[in-house]
């Protein structure tokens, strides 16, 4: 017999009115240093990024070149949720969303890339596999 769900293992219903935001729980930075989001106080003496993010319309103005000339003065993060942030102070931070990170050891770093690693390639077997029984 069949067991009912728990709670736990149905997925939750969203309210069509309310838009979905992935939320940024680490950035690459053009300093080459990874930083992983924090909300209180960053681990003591960990390096701290503040970036305010692109607005969409700005994101897609600049060219690689742009943006790749602006991280020559600024620092530049890519956000895990796809968005460009620009280290504060270099940019009005009104109206953004705002990412503060604490820089990764190297240690910390490379077992990240190898989570990223694993969480791709199972992704990649997902989706071809989804494709091939389309």
């Amino acid at each position: 017999m069949p067991r009912k769900p728990s709670k736990r293992m149905v997925p939750a219903e969203h309210e069509p009115s309310e838009p979905e935001k992935l939320a940024t729980e680490l950035a690459l930075a053009s300093d080459g240093k990874l930083y992983f989001q924090f909300e209180d106080e960053p681990p003591p003496g960990r390096p701290v990024f503040v970036g305010y993010a692109l607005h969409a319309e700005e994101a897609v103005k600049f060219s690689a070149a742009d943006l790749l000339a602006w991280a020559m003065l600024h620092t530049l993060a890519l956000g895990s949720d796809g968005r460009i942030y620009v280290e504060e102070g270099a940019i009005d931070a009104e109206g953004r969303d705002v990412f503060r990170g604490f820089a990764a050891t190297a240690e910390e770093a490379m077992r990240a890339a190898d989570v990223m690693h694993r969480a791709a390639f199972n992704l990649t077997v997902e989706v071809f596999a989804r494709k091939r029984a389309a």
